[in-house]
């Protein structure tokens, strides 16, 4: 994600030295990159191969997923196909790539798709022949989070779909029944007051959807934290009914207002209590606990199996999933938006059983206690 807080620079080593092997976070990022374009655009494989010259042949980079070419002739069709798009890069400085993308059916991307992809080649084309490139690396990894965090809207508008339709009956209650009892205000008083509510639910819900929905810029500003508590359990309270859980927040005190992005500070909870509804049995409970003290402090408490200690070693690291169908993101970015912002992100074991993850935020960005 975007880093308002610089992550560590990206060394720029020629393609020559890339490959030499010389250049392992530059793979290391290049790797991070497509595995969130393969789960924003639910791919099967992407790889990257570039070559240190037009007429040169192509060399593996970095990938995600089975059967990825190793090496590739100029000119030659990739192998281990079909793919969904084959993107060629421009590297400003000498040099191409390509781009490789599969969905498991073999099927185009979209028109929408293949401008995002677009979008991404053109970073990735700065990132090979660059030494600093940290403007092309904000861009592209905010086009990426975009992208992530609109992969979680799918569960989020099932459980909001399903919400919508109960206040709806409500609604078309009062009017089937309206033109008969038109009249009678002990009927249209009470009717019409409870109608409106529940169409005000309805555009509250959708609002906050469409919010979250938009692409987001990095909108540094004052935030209350436990607004945007409130907000998180509102969005979720569908996803927790339906999953037989019950969703709880509880304040030790107001929290003090803390300069951030509101938008990505809400995906990182969002991402946190789904996580925490996934992993809960059936009557359990999903706790937001939010004080102050001197910094902001989000803590998210479940009552599920708890994390094992040599996964909780790893379950910030990209790809690292214990879910049989998750990709393995979610924390990672999550994890990185909150750097970005001065905090940390932690995980203890609750009480019992369960785990705490516990987000800390300075009051001011670059400051710590």
């Amino acid at each position: 994600v975007r880093g308002t807080a610089r992550t560590a620079a990206v060394r720029g080593e020629s393609l020559a030295e890339v490959e030499r092997g010389a250049a392992e976070e530059p793979r290391k990022d290049l790797t991070i990159w497509l595995g969130l374009l393969h789960r924003a655009l639910a791919l099967d494989r992407a790889c990257l191969l570039a070559a240190v010259a037009a007429g040169s042949p192509y060399r593996l980079l970095g990938g995600v997923g089975a059967e990825l070419p190793a090496a590739l002739e100029p000119d030659a069709e990739p192998p281990h196909g079909p793919w969904s798009a084959v993107c060629s890069i421009e590297v400003p400085e000498g040099g191409c790539g390509l781009l490789l993308l599969s969905r498991g059916d073999g099927m185009p991307l979209a028109p929408g798709e293949r401008e995002l992809v677009t979008e991404v080649a053109r970073a990735l084309g700065a990132v090979l022949s660059r030494p600093r490139l940290e403007d092309e690396l904000d861009a592209a990894r905010a086009l990426l989070a975009q992208a992530d965090r609109l992969s979680t809207l799918g569960t989020l508008a099932a459980g909001i779909a399903h919400e919508i339709r109960n206040p709806l009956v409500s609604v078309r209650s009062f009017v089937q029944l309206a033109p008969e009892r038109l009249h009678d205000e002990e009927f249209c008083g009470p009717f019409r007051d409870l109608a409106l509510a529940e169409i005000d639910r309805i555009c509250e819900l959708l609002g906050e959807l469409l919010a979250f929905s938009r692409p987001s810029t990095i909108d540094c500003g004052p935030v209350d934290l436990s607004e945007l508590v409130r907000q998180t359990v509102r969005l979720l309270e569908p996803e927790a009914r339906q999953r037989g859980v019950t969703l709880r927040h509880e304040s030790s005190g107001d929290l003090p207002r803390i300069d951030g992005d509101a938008a990505q500070l809400k995906q990182v909870l969002l991402n946190l209590v789904l996580n925490a509804l996934q992993a809960s049995p059936l009557r359990a409970t999903v706790l937001l606990r939010t004080f102050g003290d001197g910094d902001a402090v989000v803590e998210v408490v479940d009552e599920g199996p708890g994390i094992a200690p040599e996964c909780a070693a790893r379950i910030f690291e990209p790809f690292f999933t214990t879910k049989e169908r998750g990709s393995g993101l979610g924390l990672f970015v999550a994890q990185r938006i909150v750097q970005a912002h001065g905090g940390t992100i932690r995980l203890r074991p609750a009480p019992g059983r369960g785990t705490v993850f516990t987000i800390r935020l300075p009051r001011r960005l670059g400051t710590r206690r």
